[in-house]
């Protein structure tokens, strides 16, 4: 997989970052895209300085030029698309379905949905020229794409919906193209943004976390981003339109 080239949005925090800075240590072009631009090139010089490649290209999913934009200046720079992790998305604070805001909710799905919609055509796109290897897209959903959520909301949990009907649409037409397409069903992670539960009383994170999955942990970002590797890898060769769940058993244990 050296020297081969992937895509990965939402790239400048959290599982993203992650996923980006693990392909580079094995030797894979990374194209970081997101909309924060100081923090795309502050994890380029961080890949770099430890003998990576990559560029960062600004881009937000909500805008279909950017993301033409993104998918020109990959090719430009490293001539194929192998691999794309399609991971930008948006969390906010929800409320009840009654009282849901309807611009939260077109926000999830330009975001959440429509934008991992285009960024598939894209790459769908550049990657139908790859009849001489395996390209593979990874869609980022979340556990909540198999259930419903209190903390979610309407908008979120149906744009998580969407992103494996998407895969699964894709990888039953591409299937005979060499390219599989397949999602990650992520639980709780432990990110940027949920630090502060690590911060708690002992006794009071213990009860936190025993109610998140059976193992009573966040997720760590690294077994997501070795996920995705390997059905990045020839080993997962045949696994296609299914969302592999990193949860800790979560889904299990509902």
């Amino acid at each position: 997989m050296k020297r081969k080239t992937i895509i990965v949005t939402g790239a400048t925090s959290g599982i993203g970052k992650g996923v980006a800075i693990y392909f580079a240590s094995k030797g894979i072009n990374i194209v970081a895209a997101g909309r924060r631009e100081d923090l795309g090139k502050s994890l380029v010089e961080e890949i770099k300085d430890t003998g990576g490649n990559a560029i960062f290209v600004k881009t937000d999913v909500k805008i279909k030029s950017d993301i033409i934009h993104l998918h020109e200046t990959a090719i430009n720079n490293f001539g194929k698309l192998n691999f794309a992790f399609n991971n930008a998305g948006i969390f906010f604070e929800e409320a009840k379905f009654h009282e849901y805001d309807d611009k939260i909710w077109d926000e999830h799905i330009a975001v959440g949905l429509k934008g991992i919609y285009l960024c598939m055509k894209s790459q769908i796109s550049l990657m139908l020229s790859n009849q001489d290897s395996h390209s593979v897209i990874v869609n980022n959903a979340s556990t909540v794409g198999s259930r419903g959520s209190i903390a979610s909301g309407a908008g979120y949990t149906a744009a998580k919906h969407g992103v494996l009907g998407l895969t699964k649409q894709a990888a039953v037409e591409y299937a005979k193209s060499n390219i599989s397409v397949n999602s990650i069903s992520v639980g709780p992670t432990l990110t940027e943004a949920t630090e502060k539960i690590l911060e708690m009383e002992t006794n009071a994170r213990n009860h936190f976390l025993s109610e998140l999955n059976p193992t009573g942990e966040l997720i760590k970002i690294e077994s997501i981003a070795e996920a995705v590797y390997f059905l990045c890898s020839s080993g997962a060769s045949m696994i296609n339109g299914h969302s592999l769940t990193i949860d800790g058993g979560q889904l299990a244990k509902l």
